[in-house]
Order: C-alpha cells, then sequence, then structure tokens
C-alpha cells in the first residue's frame, strides 16, 4: 500500500499579522517539499463570537489605546495558561484540538501561538497520542513568559539574543531553545534592480499604525519635502478617511492607498523603505527584501524587543516625530544612500528568507521528520 505524504499541522491565531504570516510561511515550506499542511485557528473555529470580539479589542488598542495592550500584556505575561485553558470560556478548545489530532492525524504540529502548546500538554497528560510539537515565537527580545513554559520539546526564537535572554529569564535547557530567524515566505526576496534612493526616484512602504492625525502628518511632509516621491500606504480600514482626507495631495503626487493587498512581496521589493510598526512578521519581511526599517509606532510589550534588535543591528531607525521622519530620511538619502546600502548590507547578513529552511533542518536535526 502506498504510503502517504507526511502531515503539519500549524496552529495560529488571528490577532495581528505575525502569527498567521509565520503560519503561512512554514506551511508553504513544507508543501513545497512534498508534506500536506494546514493552518487552523481553533480560537476562531470554536468561539467565533468570542474571538471576533477579543481581535476587535486587540485592533483597538493597538490604533488607539496602546496603554489598555501594556496592562492587557503584563496580565497575559503573569497569568498560568496551565490554569487558563480549562476556564469556562475556554475548554471547548482542547476538545476541539483533540478532535483535529483524531481525523488530520498530523505527524509534526508547529505552534505559533501559546496557548495551543498547553492545550497539548493538556492532551499528552490525559493520555493522548500528541505529536512532536515545537513552539515558534513570533516577537524578539521581549518574550512573555507564555511562550516558554510549556512543554513543548522545541521552542525556536528569532536570534542569539533572544535565546540567551529568555534561557536565563526562564531557566530553560539549552538544547530547547535555537535561535533561527522568523519564518518568512518564499516570496520575500531583495530586488535584484532597485537603484539605491534619490531625489525624485525614491519610493516608500508606509503602514498606517499611529493615530490617524499623526499618519496625515506623516504622509502630508513626505509629500512636501521629497517632490517626485512614490508612496504607498497601507491603510487598511482608513483608506476611505484617508482618500478623503489626503484627496488633494493624492492628485498632486505619486501616493497610493491601500485597504489591502495580496502583493505584500511584491510592493516591498520595490520600495527603498518601510515606515510603519515594529510588528514582528512585516519587519522580517523587510529583513528578507533587505528593505531598511524606520519605526515610528511601538505597541507597549512585545514590539519593544522588535525595535530593539532592529536597532541593534542596524537595520533601521527609531523616528519619534514626524520632523525627525524627515530628517531620517534625508540622511539616508545623503552620499548616493551611503546609509542605506549601509542597513540592507546589515539585513543581508541575518537569517532573513533562510530563516524558515533553518527551523526546519532544526525540526529534522531533533525529531528525524
Amino acid at each position: 500500500m502506498k504510503s502517504r505524504n507526511k502531515r503539519l499541522l500549524v496552529l495560529s491565531v488571528g490577532y495581528g499579522q505575525g502569527h498567521h504570516s509565520a503560519a503561512a510561511a512554514l506551511a508553504e515550506y513544507y508543501i513545497g517539499r512534498g508534506w500536506n499542511a494546514r493552518i487552523v485557528d481553533i480560537c476562531e473555529k470554536t468561539h467565533p463570537f468570542c474571538f471576533r470580539l477579543t481581535q476587535w479589542f486587540y485592533d483597538c488598542c493597538v490604533r488607539v489605546l496602546p496603554w489598555l495592550w501594556r496592562i492587557t500584556y503584563d496580565l497575559t505575561d503573569t497569568a498560568d495558561w496551565r490554569r487558563l485553558i480549562k476556564v469556562p470560556l475556554l475548554r471547548r478548545l482542547t476538545p476541539c484540538l483533540h478532535e483535529l489530532l483524531g481525523s488530520y492525524e498530523p505527524d509534526l504540529i508547529i505552534c505559533t501561538y501559546p496557548l495551543y502548546a498547553y492545550m497539548l500538554d493538556e492532551l499528552r497528560m490525559n493520555g493522548v497520542i500528541v505529536p512532536p510539537y515545537v513552539m515558534v515565537v513570533t516577537d524578539a527580545r521581549e518574550i512573555s513568559r507564555p511562550w516558554m513554559c510549556s512543554a513543548a520539546q522545541l521552542v525556536v526564537v528569532p536570534d542569539a539574543g533572544s535565546r540567551a535572554k529568555v534561557i536565563e529569564r526562564y531557566a530553560l535547557a539549552e538544547e530547547q531553545v535555537i535561535a533561527a530567524g522568523f519564518p518568512v515566505r518564499a516570496g520575500f526576496v531583495p530586488s535584484g534592480t532597485l537603484a539605491p534612493p534619490a531625489a525624485g526616484k525614491l519610493r516608500i512602504l508606509y503602514g498606517a499604525y499611529r493615530q490617524l492625525p499623526g499618519v496625515v502628518n506623516d504622509i502630508r511632509a513626505l509629500m512636501a519635502a521629497f517632490p517626485g516621491l512614490h508612496l504607498t500606504v497601507l491603510a487598511g480600514r482608513r483608506a476611505t478617511a484617508l482618500k478623503r482626507i489626503l484627496s488633494e495631495e493624492a492628485g498632486a503626487g505619486d501616493l497610493q492607498i491601500l485597504s489591502a493587498t495580496e502583493q505584500m512581496a511584491e510592493y516591498m521589493k520595490r520600495s527603498h523603505l518601510y515606515i510603519g510598526k515594529a510588528g514582528a512578521a512585516t519587519m522580517f519581511e523587510c529583513y528578507a527584501c533587505q528593505v531598511p526599517v524606520l519605526i515610528n509606532y511601538t505597541l507597549p510589550g512585545q514590539e519593544q524587543g522588535n525595535l530593539e534588535l532592529l536597532l541593534e543591528q542596524a537595520c533601521g531607525c527609531h523616528v519619534e516625530s514626524t520632523a525627525h521622519l524627515i530628517s531620517t530620511v534625508q540622511w539616508l538619502l545623503e552620499n548616493e544612500g551611503r546609509y542605506w546600502q549601509q542597513m540592507r548590507a546589515n539585513m543581508s547578513r541575518t537569517a532573513g528568507a533562510l530563516a524558515t529552511k533553518r527551523i526546519a533542518e532544526a525540526i529534522f536535526k531533533e525529531f528525524g521528520i
């Protein structure tokens, strides 16, 4: 009888972009090597209404109330997630996962959100046969306790500094934690034709995560300071409002405002700079494409660690105001883009697009699959 392809189950969640982006990259890689792969968000599958409500809360914190996210983040960091999975609201999640294991029969499970690892711990303690499961952490440096305190056999973090920090903080065995990078899809690669930035030929990709007045000020200042700038704005739900507010700028310059796109890799490869929030997924996609990053907004908690890593590796800058943003872009344009080219070179020395392969190789070394 013909043997079946190996099966990967990736457990993710739709809070922000990082968890699903990492999940998609890993599934894509394994499918390319002959595996079957499924990405499942059990939170959305089991409690769709509550999930949408908590997703709305997260989005509200990101856009309007970052101080509230700081409080929420601190609470989740100190909570006992072994008990959390047993509270009435979440109690149905573990049986749903049990059913999924029985119907799909995965050979390997990768968790890009920590809650699922504790559910797998619980199932294993109750005598359920659970295949090897790996935790892939989707932020750097400022890594909260829930990522590190499950019984996952292997934990993958983005860089060596994060690895050293969590081993010391959580007293983990060195062989349990590896630094392999953040998984990025294959399409995120450097452009081979992008010329160094110059006045009149500058291309910027802008993530509109700041509060709306700040976003408008940034866009207007960029369009005024750099004639001929091609500016693409990833605006999400703000797209309609921004188009209305910036109607004159859109008519006078090369300004594109998008509510969503399936072509993120193409937009990134055509850009000299990315300006936006310190979210891990976009930041590491920029690393893979060698697009220097200017961070103008950081969500308190885990994203502060992403910013720390970016600055330590000299792959971008933190800009604290619109005026600082403009002066930083001008600095990057000096001397035929000398500092921009140096940042790209620094990015080329990071894991970048090789991270997904490194993670798969580490899993094979650990489990032989």
